[in-house]
């Protein structure tokens, strides 16, 4: 394939192999036959990215902190010197554009653009470079003051992608700068018309170091940063410091799709590609989970309650043959003489076992001991003052790199795995992600803090597990970086009730795309669908919502009830009797969003296409009012006639051209459609 390179706005188109630009004073021009065009000014270092005439971003520039605490912008160097060169990466094959801002007496700002033959995707990245070292906690490689060029024909849509699944924060539709109640999108960021489903897809693949953000403001630019903290990574620290005599920031990639879920879903391929997910060659995990239905108050009766009732009351209740039993928070209230046992009779009875733990906070207080000759004051993540930070979520951050934690880490994985467990649940992993002042010097962020502990943690389980397959599954915890678990739950904790239900739609509306790339499977959480400790029982009405909530949202079905209840027991036994469903969400189903301007509420309609057959799952999220589905075939790329069946009624209906059905409150169904004529 030939990459084009023109030189000069008005000048001669000159056909050439991949090879650095010609010389000019004016304007340097690279694109590739996808139509992709990198335009860099000679005179100041600007750049634009167009896709043809459909969308642009224009003259930005790029800014780093550096060690003197001023802000270096690209654009106010001297001397902006470009090279290009052929290469090839995890991606594919690219030019690779390098532009010099140099200017005397200062460091040296380096943009480097990579663009990918047969995409329509460019990277970036900006370094920092001097003679001496540098310090930097904050580098922008894309600031673009005018607005993204973008026409479209329905109001225009800025995603907000949560940092991680805590605090009940949700993703949103319309996020623009000023508008949030955090200014930017974490990681990724999208701006789209849904209307026509058009849209720019923008975020970083690099993951080692930095936490890093995408904002566009509502009529104007866009902004790319590493080094973001706030409220939602919930930080008291600034970003930590890098340091040397070159400084990187993670690798930003932009791209144009036809349809916007698709560019989030290559957004996703490409972060494998750079770092693959954590193989599981099983299948998705059924089962039960301690959490919903017992909280605290969990005993050796409720356990072996619910492994009997799985067993020999749920018989369908089994993917590849089996069904995990997991024992979540508060596990130590068994004895390990107990634990033991309910292991040894999960193997028996042909199930699996599951445990629960939290390996970067201390729950208890800081002269407590921690491991070995460890107290948790030694090994808790400290402020640049050596001061403890702050408790979040109740519990004290722990430092992932000091050999105290590490310590702990190796014992308990060790007694997890002595003890037969097949599964675990790790917890409020966030923690180990913040910003502070590390045992170990060489990490310089809370990023690069994190991916140390999980590596840690991943390395522990390997080798005390021998070989045995061992199901990892992340609670709380970043989106990125990915890895280092099976699976991540997409959400906050997840009850009974339909506004838990609804705020578990909101995720899975709009982070769908990261289950089958940066982890095997998304996890809406353990379904509870009778009562969850503390709470009052739901209708029927809400239990299968909560049931089909789980299905849309990639299949991972642990039952979450209180099995010695004896209501509890029916109602489990009547929604998770469904077979058809049961046998749906074996097949981890990727169902899609439907609108993707649902601001920051759940989405109501989700589709799923497989081979001739498609599922439509639709959700009413009033307590009181009856709703009307509609849904035009067209909007979801479908022709034809079809027949729906309604899998908890049975109900089937003719259909042609639109499909609608009346929900009442708080009901929720899932059909399937099979084509009959075209």
């Amino acid at each position: 394939m030939l990459t084009t390179l023109l030189v000069g706005f008005s000048g001669a188109l000159l056909q050439s192999p991949v090879q650095s630009p010609v010389q000019s004073p004016d304007k340097v021009f690279a694109s590739t036959n996808k139509g992709v065009t990198l335009a860099i000014s000679r005179s100041t270092g600007r750049f634009s990215v167009n896709w043809g005439k459909e969308a642009a971003i224009l003259k930005a520039y790029g800014q780093a902190k550096v060690s003197t605490g001023k802000t270096l912008r690209t654009d106010s160097l001297s001397k902006h010197e470009i090279k290009s060169e052929k290469t090839k990466d995890a991606i594919g094959e690219a030019l690779r554009v390098t532009v010099r801002h140099t200017s005397p007496g200062s460091p040296e700002l380096r943009h480097t653009f990579w663009i990918y033959h047969r995409s329509n995707e460019v990277a970036v990245r900006l370094d920092v470079l001097d003679s001496k070292d540098q310090q930097s906690n904050q580098i922008l490689p894309v600031v673009s003051e005018p607005a993204v060029r973008f026409p479209n024909k329905g109001p225009l849509q800025s995603l907000f992608v949560p940092y991680d699944n805590d605090g009940y924060s949700r993703y949103s539709s319309q996020a623009w700068s000023g508008k949030s109640k955090d200014e930017g999108s974490y990681e990724v960021g999208a701006l789209y018309d849904d209307s026509t489903r058009k849209g720019l897809v923008i975020g970083s693949i690099d993951h080692d170091l930095w936490k890093s953000g995408v904002t566009f403001a509502k009529g104007g630019g866009v902004q790319l940063q590493a080094g973001v903290t706030g409220k939602f990574t919930h930080d008291t620290q600034p970003h930590g410091t890098v340091s040397g005599k070159e400084i990187r920031s993670p690798r930003f990639v932009m791209g144009l799709y036809s349809d916007w879920r698709q560019g989030l879903e290559r957004y996703g391929d490409l972060n494998a590609l750079v770092k693959p997910p954590l193989k599981w060659t099983g299948k998705v995990p059924f089962g039960w989970n301690s959490w919903s239905g017992h909280k605290s108050k969990l005993q050796e009766q409720d356990a072996l309650a619910a492994l009997d009732f799985i067993k020999t009351e749920l018989p369908d209740l089994r993917n590849n043959g089996t069904a995990y039993i997991n024992l979540d928070s508060y596990w130590d209230n068994l004895t390990p003489a107990q634990r033991d046992g309910f292991v040894k009779k999960a193997h028996a009875s042909g199930l699996k076992a599951g445990i629960y733990w939290s390996p970067f906070v201390n729950w208890g207080e800081p002269d407590w001991n921690a491991a070995g000759d460890y107290r948790f004051r030694d090994i808790q993540l400290k402020g640049a003052n050596g001061e403890f930070l702050p408790k979040h979520d109740g519990a004290w951050p722990l430092d992932p790199t000091h050999p105290g934690t590490l310590q702990r880490i190796d014992k308990q994985i060790a007694e997890f795995a002595a003890q037969g467990f097949d599964f675990i649940k790790l917890d409020f992993l966030t923690h180990g992600a913040l910003e502070g002042k590390h045992f170990d010097s060489k990490i310089q962020t809370g990023t690069a803090a994190y991916n140390y502990g999980m590596a840690y943690v991943l390395r522990s389980i390997q080798k005390h597990t021998r070989g045995k397959p061992f199901f990892i599954s992340l609670s709380i915890a970043p989106l990125f970086p990915h890895g280092y678990a099976h699976s991540r739950r997409i959400s906050c904790d997840v009850f009974a009730d339909i506004g838990a239900s609804e705020y578990l739609l909101n995720s899975q509306n709009f982070g769908w795309w990261s289950a089958g790339r940066l982890y095997a499977f998304n996890d809406p959480d353990h379904a509870c669908v009778y009562q969850a400790e503390g709470e009052k029982p739901v209708s029927m009405a809400e239990g299968r919502t909560r049931f089909n909530a789980s299905v849309v949202g990639g299949g991972m079905l642990l039952q979450g009830d209180n099995l010695t209840n004896p209501a509890a027991r029916e109602r489990v036994k009547a929604v998770f009797g469904n077979r058809s469903l049961l046998e749906l969400a074996k097949s981890s189903p990727a169902f899609r969003l439907v609108s993707g301007s649902s601001g920051d509420k759940g989405g109501d309609l989700f589709i799923h296409r497989t081979g001739s057959t498609f599922y439509l799952a639709a959700f009413n999220f009033s307590r009181t009012a009856s709703k009307e589905v509609s849904l035009p075939l067209a909007r979801v790329g479908v022709k034809g006639r079809w027949e729906a069946v309604d899998l908890w009624s049975g109900r089937r209906q003719a259909v042609n051209g639109s499909f609608s059905a009346r929900l009442g409150p708080t009901e929720s169904t899932v059909y399937r459609f099979s084509q009959v004529g075209r």
